[in-house]
């Protein structure tokens, strides 16, 4: 066809002059990308070994129709006994494999962890809300290679134990409020997670636990678990809608909010540790050498990430040992037993005596398994195609290891609902279960684990040498009832409010902890000096 043309180039013409309607060309498109996403993958694996099995999936949206948002790992578990180990789920155009056992995790986060270490993209929450600063949702690329060296300066097993001052010290003020505030374990276990991290981070304490900090840390991570919520923002689900002008894409406006908020606050706990006395993260990263080129605002992120993450998932797994506390009173009799051959009524329980204490340590890794407070982790990607179990997994696919339901395999843990702290005893000697995954795999591997695991030890030691917990009794001299699947469905879970009684043990376990804090050196210069140089 040949349009007319004259003097000023070609003439206007309308969409009927070509014989095509607007309605026949929107179906001609949609047709050809219909086609194109139903054929494409066939072509792309034409000759190689299949995807996983999984649930049949329908053109364009895949799975999405079946995909549950409350719980997923819930979901995830009833299909990995359906399909097996691996399995495969389609999200519009991405392809998600969820590793289902401890061996398909450990064989592909673990030994390959050279391409199984990526992040998948989020919109929202990484580059709309954290500007790309955010280290836990970084791609494996040099900038997330450079934040991992610098946490890694002050996260480190041998520096992590230099903490331990600090962590004695909030520990003690935590005991104190448990025993004068019965029932009230939920704010003193929030505060204690909050002011340990605040302090080695920042160089302050929060010895109320609820100041401005303490209440933007947790205003910044509710909407953060707001933000990287899956099925919640179509822009995760069509990225290229963030390409639309703010007026047409609300969310924008919304994540510009969000990240001046934390930003400015992360800035400024970054100044202020600047000019605090003593040693903290900051310090400790700003001047090592592959911190040159790192901005103050990339700074800030690096570190205030350590105590974003820290602080909820310390507080969720406390009150997970609290709930199974009351659920299986039968650990309290022997974990006290225990305190009372190696520790004594004399003096309390310190980090320095987890070797002497198997079965203390035993109901930590319990609780970590019982309930993963990340029951399935942060979303790993591939960045090359691989094959696993005869399977093709295609580079780019999102890998997502169920911990809760690994942690419920009854062919590695017998009787996986049941609270045994046994269980680890025996691993001791060989004959039970591999460690369990509650930090994660690979190289994505939690970078605070060694002060969490800190943290938790001291303080279910210390709280079983002083406290008694039982049920709360009622006004009717009933037993208040506790759901042991009573668990908030977010990407962090932690045990949904419920009622418990702490009472002291003696008086004089009481008189002890008051004269311990008493005599506590409560000055952080000073505690901080005792680090490894």
């Amino acid at each position: 066809m040949v349009l007319p043309v004259h003097q000023g180039g070609l003439v206007p013409f309308a969409m009927e002059d070509t014989g095509i309607s607007y309605t026949g060309l929107v179906v001609t498109l949609i047709l050809v990308l219909v086609a194109y996403l139903v054929v494409s993958p066939i072509i792309d694996g034409w000759g190689k070994p299949p995807l996983p099995p999984g649930p049949p999936a329908l053109p364009i949206i895949g799975n999405l129709h079946q995909m549950s948002l409350s719980a997923p790992w819930k979901q995830h578990l009833e299909w990995t006994k359906q399909y097996g180990p691996i399995f495969r789920l389609k999200a519009g155009k991405d392809t998600m494999i969820i590793l289902g056992t401890m061996q398909a995790a450990r064989d592909l986060l673990d030994k390959k962890s050279k391409i199984y270490s990526s992040r998948p993209r989020s919109v929202m929450a990484f580059e709309n809300v954290s500007k790309g600063l955010r280290p836990v949702l970084m791609p494996d690329n040099e900038q997330w290679k450079t934040a991992k060296r610098l946490q890694g300066v002050v996260l480190t097993y041998k520096m992590s134990q230099s903490y331990r001052g600090v962590q004695a010290l909030e520990s003690l003020q935590l005991l104190r409020g448990l025993l004068q505030n019965e029932g009230k374990f939920q704010k003193e276990f929030h505060r204690y997670s909050t002011s340990t991290l605040f302090a080695l981070a920042y160089g302050q304490r929060m010895t109320r636990g609820d100041e401005d900090e303490v209440k933007a840390i947790d205003l910044i991570m509710e909407r953060f678990a707001l933000f990287g919520r899956v099925g919640t923002w179509i822009v995760d689900v069509i990225p290229v809608l963030n390409y639309l002008p703010t007026f047409l894409a609300p969310w924008k406006r919304i994540a510009e909010e969000c990240h001046q908020f934390e930003s400015t606050m992360h800035m400024k706990h970054l100044h202020q540790a600047m000019e605090r006395p003593g040693w903290n993260f900051v310090k400790a990263v700003k001047d090592v050498k592959a911190a040159e080129g790192v901005s103050q605002k990339e700074l800030a992120y690096i570190v205030a990430i350590l105590l974003e993450a820290g602080a909820e998932t310390t507080t969720n797994a406390l009150e997970t040992f609290v709930l199974a506390a009351r659920l299986f009173p039968r650990i309290i009799g022997p974990a006290q037993a225990e305190l009372e051959s190696v520790i004594g009524t004399s003096r309390l329980p310190t980090v320095d005596d987890s070797p002497n204490l198997p079965y203390i340590n035993a109901i930590v890794k319990e609780t970590l398994r019982w309930r993963p407070i990340v029951p399935e982790a942060v979303p790993h990607l591939n960045t090359e195609e691989d094959e696993y179990m005869g399977y093709r997994i295609p580079k780019g696919s999102i890998i997502l290891p169920n911990v809760w339901g690994i942690h419920l395999n009854p062919d590695i843990y017998p009787d996986p609902n049941n609270f045994l702290p046994e269980r680890w005893l025996a691993y001791e000697t060989n004959e039970g279960p591999p460690e369990h995954a509650a930090f994660g795999f690979g190289r994505r591997i939690c970078t605070g684990q060694h002060i969490a695991y800190n943290s938790l030890f001291l303080n279910i030691a210390r709280i079983l040498w002083a406290c008694n917990i039982g049920p709360k009794i009622d006004a009717e001299g009933r037993e208040v009832p506790v759901d042991e699947w009573g668990f908030s469905d977010g990407f962090i879970s932690r045990p949904l409010p419920f009622e418990v009684s702490i009472t002291p043990r003696s008086e004089e376990r009481t008189k002890l902890v008051e004269k311990a804090w008493d005599e506590a050196d409560k000055d952080l210069v000073s505690l901080m000096e005792k680090r490894p140089m």
